[in-house]
């Protein structure tokens, strides 16, 4: 039979035979440079949850102060993303209250009369 394999491959086929295969390494590059803005991405998620415990008078007023300072140092930081958008959020607030403000005063004066 080895007058039919020609001889190239049949060293070959002895040579493949004697090196075991070995795993080629694995090469992550992690890296540390990361551009994020902690302040920002916090106040974002504090805002949010601000916006979930509306409802509790004390605790949803002193979350949503929070969320409104940590987006305004994030400001100063880059990127920008996450704190322009708890800022909006938190004067989305602002709105709401002085809304409910406004109603709560309008109701009372009209009720006086």
């Amino acid at each position: 039979m080895s007058e039919l394999v020609p001889r190239n491959q049949e060293q070959n086929q002895q040579h493949n035979q004697e090196q075991p295969i070995q795993a080629q390494p694995i090469i992550i590059n992690q890296n540390n440079n990361s551009n994020s803005n902690g302040m920002g991405v916090a106040g974002f998620i504090i805002s949010i949850i601000a916006y979930i415990l509306y409802c509790i008078p004390i605790i949803g007023h002193l979350i949503w102060i929070l969320g409104l300072i940590f987006s305004i140092i994030g400001l100063f930081k880059r990127p920008r993303g996450f704190a322009i958008a708890g800022v909006v959020i938190s004067l989305i607030w602002i709105a709401f209250y002085a809304m409910v403000l406004l109603g709560i005063i309008f109701l009372g004066a009209a009720a006086e009369q």
